[in-house]
């Protein structure tokens, strides 16, 4: 049971937030109980920022992707895969020069997302994955950039790494569109608890009569009708008529709880059978669902554990395969000579560019969340899901 501890302490102050919230709201169980519920809350993003590394959204990774492809496209077609010319690659006359223009655009545009995060990593005195990546890029580019212009200089030709530095470049554009998407779907959980709440309500005047309003404009103190089958427009107090009112999206109370006059209730939850006279207590971001939305944000822009240990380990990383690039360069200095030296180096740079460290772990966690969030499973702490599978014992409400 020592493990099913850890995970009930670890998420305990995750509870207390959601029962906080549902205590100041007056939500009740069938029986008028507050209720412990262990709840998960899936957390959306308009990803302005990607947790773990802070994402670096510098623009649209879809955008740039596409429009990078065809440049990539056509240097891989024009430039040979580590030295060996493959069946589907052709050349001609200058077409190395014409790749390393092609290339030149390609940095410029397609790695400006890796080299502000690169940047803004520095500036933080943490070194991590963007770095690693620009390093890789860069050390690719522009030995490549160098062998082109030695080729011509001395008339030997000399290896170039201009596919490698292409493909690398679309590979990393390609897996961050696919993780910014995953984000993008795993944010719909937080639109979809806005459009619970209606746009319109119906105020009812002093003379009794009906006034169409928009919630929006709604203000505390105001008397609203809700009808059979209509959502609550906005958190309140029942003033008259009785219901059973359904807030299982809200509070996850899977039946529908009898409400009557003194009762409080919820922006959000669905009338059921009767017409319910409701004074508005709370508006905006007062209201119930925007504070839990502000929960779920919270949540959501804080990284996984897993995530904060591969920052740490990119953090690592760069500063080792610096390290050994510089070792491999002394060596191959010694033992052979400098364009070998340096083709070593440049390998070893390339090669520690840690795309399944920068992309897999971030991926797997936004997309099992954003699946959990089209399916109804709010997942309110990411770290309560890599801790999930040490449980014994998984206890539903």
């Amino acid at each position: 049971m020592n493990n099913d501890n850890r995970y009930s302490s670890h998420n305990h102050h995750d509870y207390d937030d959601m029962d906080k919230l549902k205590h100041e709201h007056g939500i009740t169980d069938e029986h008028g109980d507050h209720k412990d519920q262990h709840q998960v809350h899936h957390a959306g993003h308009d990803h302005c920022g990607h947790s773990g590394h802070d994402h670096h959204h510098h623009g649209s990774f879809k955008e740039l992707f596409l429009k990078s492809l065809p440049l990539g496209i056509i240097i891989m077609l024009l430039s040979p895969m580590y030295g060996f010319e493959l069946p589907f690659q052709f050349t001609f006359s200058y077409s190395d020069i014409v790749v390393a223009i092609l290339s030149t655009i390609l940095i410029i545009y397609g790695g400006r997302p890796f080299y502000q995060g690169a940047v803004d990593e520095f500036k933080q005195k943490e070194p991590g994955m963007m770095t690693l990546v620009s390093l890789g890029l860069s050390a690719s580019y522009l030995y490549s950039i160098y062998a082109v212009i030695i080729t011509y200089v001395t008339g030997e030709h000399v290896m170039d790494f201009f596919f490698e530095f292409a493909s690398l470049l679309l590979i990393m554009l390609l897996g961050h569109w696919i993780e910014m998407k995953a984000i993008g779907e795993a944010g719909d959980a937080q639109r979809e608890l806005a459009k619970l709440v209606p746009k319109d309500a119906h105020v009812v005047l002093e003379d009794d009569s009906i006034e169409t309003r928009p919630v929006a404009d709604l203000q505390v103190g105001d008397l609203i009708r809700v009808q059979a089958g209509e959502n609550v427009p906005a958190d309140g107090t029942i003033e008259r008529g009785e219901s059973r009112v359904n807030e299982a999206l809200l509070t996850g109370e899977s039946k529908a709880v009898k409400k009557g006059p003194g009762d409080k209730v919820i922006g959000g939850s669905t009338n059921g059978e009767g017409v319910l006279y409701i004074k508005v207590n709370e508006t905006g971001d007062q209201s119930f669902i925007s504070q839990v939305q502000n929960l779920i944000s919270q949540a959501q822009s804080q990284p996984s554990r897993a995530e904060n240990i591969a920052q740490k380990v990119a953090g690592w990383l760069f500063y080792i395969a610096v390290i050994v690039a510089l070792i491999a360069f002394v060596v191959w200095m010694i033992i052979g000579d400098i364009p070998t030296a340096v083709t070593f180096t440049i390998t070893t740079l390339v090669i520690a560019c840690p795309h399944a460290l920068g992309l897999a772990i971030p991926l797997v966690t936004a997309r099992s969340t954003s699946l959990g969030a089209s399916r109804g499973l709010l997942v309110k702490d990411r770290q309560a899901l890599e801790i999930a599978q040490d449980a014994d014992v998984m206890i539903l409400d």
